[in-house]
Parts: structure tokens; C-alpha cells; sequence
């Protein structure tokens, strides 16, 4: 097969959610399983063109929107014997960040995300490009197959949308239509409509040929309670083409035995690594490395749970944990909290102020446990990435991390908890806590460093569906 993702966002080039790393991992694996494989991107200022070797083509393609032209020039490189094709485009992705600046998007997203989804198809078109499956991600790329339906119907190719996140739906001004060469014939409450405005992720979801999302356990939340945000609405009619793949996470990035971002290396044959790397980083912010230490790594927003462990900080202190909170502070609403957590409870609770998730390794490696008390979350990389360097997952039972702590919470080496409260939470942290000041410590790091979250099994699952999308099935 020749796959083609069509992505906002990919790693090493670009970066700013766990997207980018699935959108490295996943080509990769399916690479490797024998397949011709490329992605398209959007080339960024940030990007680092003489790093990567990254050159022209000498290729350029068109696109009409509203009362202007868009010139994009075509870029490539090559990256584990992947092809990556960049657009290039100054006037729109010439700038500081990949969707705006700070908590603010740029206003013209629909324009950028949209004249890109029309390049790439223009370029597949154009230049004779064979494609068996179009696979698209997020909103940012949900209207391609749209535009494939309407307008590019003789590309002889299936088109996938994989959600990764119902956190923004890709929301415009009604009149975007017409600037972006879309019909208003669509423009119904059956195809992209939305509250008198439009969704780019609804329109993808209504015309793409299947649709996934990062958990069978999320993709289940989507129809019945629309993920916990109330989308529902708009995957009740399209559940036939709806399926749930867990993802897995990258060994190249996530890897105790050879990571270069930790003190020590550990394996399940040899876990004296993993005390190295708790007391030097304990050390290095001041906190007792006898005590259980917990870390939350996510996007510092109350979707991920940050509240409820806020309001519970009295709690971790008075039980004799240590806390790391690590992550992308996108609000300015805590501010405040954070200068009173660090002010009163500097010893046993770090905040740590980061926009590079994937730089967590000295967190994740030093962590008892792994916290994830999430409203909704459709996969919940973070659990898995914790357990790859030996912490023991605490999650809320939802969307994907009902999946991904599952082999763990059976093993007895994982805990969940029902009710989106703190009280809840810190009982199931309690029951982790127990475990680590166990003699069984030992063994469960073992354990938990046995379970197998590559990406392996979910390449194997979108190679099935890619196959029965290509057999009519």
C-alpha cells in the first residue's frame, strides 16, 4: 500500500502535542511492515531546514481562497527511509508558533489549515500521484476529505480521519465557506454546520471514509456522551465508520535502557537504574527521596484533571508524598495557585513550567507513580510512557485510560478511580503509595516494565483497517 498522512503537526520538525510523536511513530512502524509511506506538513519557520536536510523540489502548487492566490513551493526530506513533504508558504506559516501565540490562535487558522488541505490534494492530483489511503489528523486536516469528495473524486483513494483530540473542533465563522471554496449546499446541520457556525473536524468526520480515535474506550465515550464535552450529536449518525485504536508510544523517544535524558539506565533484568534516577532528581529540586513520588505530566488544564490534584495538595503533604506537576501552562488562571503551591509547599510539591512534554524523561524515570485524574482522555499517553520507566499508574476510568491502564490494573500494579473528585483520587493514589513502600516494590517495577506499549500492536490495527477500507469492507 502507499499511505499518505496529511498532519499539522510531526516530530522532529514540529511540535506541540503528543499528535506530533504518533505522526512519527506510526509512518515509521508501518514503514518498517513493508509500505510505502509519506507525510505532509506544513514547513514552519521554526523548522530547522539545513538540520534536517531539507530541500526543494523546484515543485510548487496553487490554491485559490477568498480574493487571493496562495503560492506553496514543495519541499522533502527523508527520515528513517520515510518521505516527508513540506508546504511551504510564508505569509502563512511564517510564524511564531504552529496555531498562535500563547493562549491566543491565530485568526486566520481556517485560511492556513484550509488552503494547506487543498494544496496537498492539489499536489496528488497534479503531479500523478498514486495514493491508496489519505490518512488525515485532527481538525487541522479534517477538511480534506471533504474536498476529496466534492472535488477530487477521481483520486482512486480512502480517506481516514483519526481524532486525537476533541479539545477544539476546528470552529469557524459560517462565511469561511465561501472563502475557502466550499459549497453552501453543505452547510447543514447533516454536514458541517455547527451553532450557526462551521467545524472543520465535523465536516471530515461526516465525508472521510472511516474515522478513528486514540482508544476503543474513548471512541465508545464519543457516541454515548460525546467524550465528556457533549459532541455526541455529531458522531450519533457515523458510528458504523467510528473505531477506537489504542496508540502506543515511540521507543525511540521512550526507552529507559538507552535514553541519554536520564542518570541511569534500568530494565526489567536490572531496576537499580531507577533509584538513581529518583535520588538525583529529588536532589536536584529538594525533595526526600525515601517519600513516594508522584508526577503529572500533561497540559496544565482542568480537562486534565489539574484541579483536582490542586485542591488536594493538603492532602499529598499530610500523607508524605511528593508531588511533581510538569507541564504546558496554557492559562493564566493558575498562576496564582502555582505561586501559593510553591510559596507553601516547596518541599513536598515542585511545579515545573514546561512547553516540551517529550523532555520528561528525568521525571518519568524517576516517578513512583504516574497520575492521571483526566474529565476525558482519548488515549492517555502519559500512563503508558510512565509505565515504560516503571511508575505505577493512578487513573480516573476514562476514555483511553481505561484501556491503556488495564494490563496493570489486572496485574495488581495499577489503580483507578471512578468519580472526577479529589477525594476519590487521592484514595486510589493512597492504595499506589502502599505498594511502593512495600516489599513488593521491586517486583512491581519489574512487572511494570514488562508490559509492551509499543506502537507494534496499533500498527498492526490501522493496517487492517487501511486493508478493509481498500477491499469495500
Amino acid at each position: 500500500m502507499n499511505i499518505i498522512h496529511v498532519t499539522s503537526e510531526v516530530l522532529p520538525f514540529s511540535n506541540n502535542s503528543s499528535m506530533a510523536e504518533t505522526l512519527f511513530c506510526l509512518p515509521f512502524a508501518t514503514k518498517r511492515a513493508g509500505h510505502e509511506v509519506s507525510v505532509f506538513s506544513p514547513l514552519y519557520t521554526s523548522i530547522d531546514v539545513a538540520k534536517h536536510n531539507i530541500k526543494s523540489t523546484q515543485l510548487k502548487t496553487w490554491v485559490n481562497a477568498g480574493f487571493a492566490v496562495y503560492e506553496f513551493e514543495i519541499f522533502e526530506t527523508y527520515l528513517n527511509d520515510v518521505r516527508y513533504v513540506f508546504f511551504k508558504n510564508d505569509e502563512l506559516f511564517n510564524r511564531a508558533g504552529l496555531y498562535g501565540m500563547g493562549t491566543f490562535d491565530y485568526a486566520d487558522n481556517d485560511i492556513r489549515f484550509g488552503t494547506f488541505s487543498q494544496a496537498a490534494l492539489n499536489f496528488l492530483k497534479y503531479h500523478n500521484i498514486d495514493v491508496d489511503i489519505l490518512h488525515c489528523h485532527n481538525w487541522q486536516t479534517a477538511l480534506i476529505p471533504v474536498y476529496k469528495k466534492l472535488y477530487f473524486d477521481d483520486l482512486n483513494c480512502k480517506t481516514i480521519l483519526t481524532i486525537h483530540s476533541v479539545d477544539n473542533l476546528g470552529v469557524f465563522n459560517k462565511f469561511t465557506i465561501e472563502a475557502l471554496n466550499l459549497p453552501w449546499d453543505i452547510y447543514n446541520m447533516e454536514n458541517i454546520e455547527y451553532y450557526d457556525n462551521i467545524s472543520f473536524l465535523k465536516g471530515g468526520i461526516v465525508f472521510a471514509d472511516a474515522i478513528t480515535t486514540l482508544s476503543p474506550a474513548f471512541a465508545k465515550e464519543l457516541v454515548q456522551n460525546g467524550g465528556g464535552i457533549g459532541v455526541e450529536e455529531i458522531f450519533t449518525n457515523h458510528t458504523n465508520k467510528l473505531e477506537g485504536i489504542l496508540n502506543g508510544i515511540c521507543s525511540m523517544i521512550w526507552n529507559p535502557q538507552e535514553d541519554t535524558n536520564i542518570p541511569a539506565h534500568f530494565s526489567k533484568d536490572d531496576i537499580s537504574g531507577k533509584n538513581v534516577c529518583k535520588n538525583s532528581l529529588c536532589s536536584e529540586l529538594g525533595l526526600d527521596p525515601s517519600l513516594p513520588l508522584v508526577v503529572f505530566i500533561q497540559k496544565l488544564i482542568p480537562e486534565r484533571g489539574l484541579d483536582l490534584i490542586i485542591n488536594a495538595v493538603d492532602e499529598f503533604v499530610s500523607n508524605k508524598i511528593n508531588l511533581i506537576i510538569f507541564g504546558q501552562n496554557q492559562t493564566s488562571d493558575y498562576n496564582q495557585k502555582f505561586q501559593e503551591i510553591k510559596d507553601k509547599y516547596s518541599s513536598h510539591v515542585k511545579v515545573i513550567i514546561s512547553d516540551h512534554a517529550n523532555k520528561s524523561q528525568a521525571e518519568y524515570a524517576a516517578a513512583d507513580i504516574v497520575l492521571m485524574p483526566s474529565m476525558y482522555e482519548p488515549c492517555g499517553s502519559s500512563i503508558l510512557i510512565g509505565m515504560r520507566y516503571g511508575a505505577i499508574p493512578v487513573v480516573r476510568k476514562t476514555g483511553g485510560l481505561i484501556d491503556g491502564s488495564k494490563t496493570a490494573v489486572e496485574k495488581g500494579v495499577g489503580f483507578s478511580f471512578d468519580e472526577f473528585k479529589s477525594e476519590a483520587m487521592i484514595k486510589a493514589v493512597q492504595k499506589a503509595t502502599e505498594l511502593v513502600l512495600s516489599p513488593k516494590r521491586d517486583e512491581v517495577i519489574k512487572t511494570l516494565l514488562e508490559i509492551d506499549n509499543s506502537w507494534q500492536n496499533a500498527t498492526k490495527d490501522y493496517l487492517k483497517l487501511y486493508k478493509r477500507l481498500l477491499e469495500g469492507k
